[in-house]
């Protein structure tokens, strides 16, 4: 064989190696897309800072002891590991991912603050912790996975948390509205929300943006969505919890008593709520189909983050977290095994 022929030969093995390389790291660091209609938390979730999020036999949470940093469990409460060492919120999973907005601008201790991308932002990272992503890196708060995009509120100096959808892989970011919305509930390919300044009504857009539709007039705040219907709060009306069809309809009052906070549960026909109305403050256990309305916990709390078989939640102060049994309606601290 001559030296040009084996020279040839050399070159061609060289380019087919790095071309299967590049294939490879490709395919291994390719995000596969999300079916369609893939939402990652709950609405009620989110509306109470999206800390705890249930997906595949796993409970992924902002561990309260630990700085709100990214652990997992399994549903029964054990096996807690860490999986990042941000301070998350927010959370949504699907697939192999935790999506999170990062604010490790609250940690009292950052030490890893030189090695971190930013101390703020939307990232995504492997459920395993090993590869991290950032979609973007200014502040933020609410975000909300739909498909393959995450809606969330993207940071203007002039005009505060406008709506912006970012592909899960980070190759798009487009605007959806110039104006402040929190994305609590994303689905059909409609954002639901309450306006953030002089109109607070309830309205809908699309998720490819355009102009959006009143669904109801008024001054609301809190919204959610369970089954058929549109939760929320009315300002004007003492913070009390109504809700009407998603169709359209009549609003109904649920709750009178003015709420902090709720979210509803998806197993059973229960809304949870903490009750703020300065006399028998405390979390109840509101019964949609007899419309009973139950003390579980005097006191003042926070944060309501349900998954199937548990409700979470904190002191107002958050000096305590609890977690209560929805089957047995039995509360205590929350104390993580390894």
């Amino acid at each position: 064989m001559s030296k040009r022929v084996r020279n040839i030969l050399i070159a061609a093995l060289v380019i087919f190696v790095l071309g299967a390389f590049l294939v490879w790291q490709y395919f291994l660091n390719r995000i596969p897309p999300y079916e369609a209609g893939t939402v990652g938390n709950t609405s009620g979730n989110l509306l109470n800072g999206g800390l705890f999020c249930e997906d595949d036999g796993k409970i992924y949470f902002a561990n309260p002891y630990d700085q709100n940093t990214l652990y997992s469990m399994d549903t029964d409460l054990t096996n807690a590991k860490k999986i990042f060492d941000d301070n998350v919120s927010y959370l949504n999973v699907a697939g192999k991912y935790v999506f999170y907005t990062k604010r490790n601008d609250k940690k009292t201790v950052d030490s890893d603050a030189f090695m971190s991308l930013s101390t703020t932002g939307l990232y995504r990272i492997t459920k395993n912790g090993r590869k991290l992503g950032r979609l973007y890196n200014d502040p933020t708060q609410v975000a909300c996975l739909y498909g393959n995009s995450v809606y969330y509120q993207h940071y203007d100096q002039k005009k505060g948390l406008l709506l912006y959808s970012a592909a899960i892989d980070g190759s798009e970011d487009t605007q959806i509205l110039d104006e402040p919305c929190a994305p609590y509930i994303v689905e059909d390919n409609s954002i639901y929300y309450t306006g953030m300044k002089e109109d607070h009504a309830i309205r809908r857009v699309g998720t490819n943006g355009g102009s959006s539709e009143v669904l109801l007039d008024g001054n609301f705040t809190g919204l959610s969505k369970q089954g058929d219907y549109l939760y929320f709060l009315d300002m004007e009306d003492n913070y009390s919890l109504k809700r009407m069809p998603l169709a359209g309809g009549s609003v109904e009052t649920l709750i009178s008593d003015r709420l902090a906070t709720y979210n509803v549960s998806r197993q059973k026909d229960v809304v949870y709520c903490q009750i703020d109305n300065g006399k028998e403050n405390g979390l109840y256990e509101y019964d949609l189909s007899s419309g009973s309305l139950n003390l579980l916990a005097s006191g003042d709390y926070n944060y309501l983050n349900l998954t199937e078989e548990y409700l979470f939640y904190e002191e107002f102060d958050q000096s305590k977290a609890y977690v209560l049994n929805l089957a047995t309606n039995s509360s205590e601290e929350l104390k993580l095994e390894d």
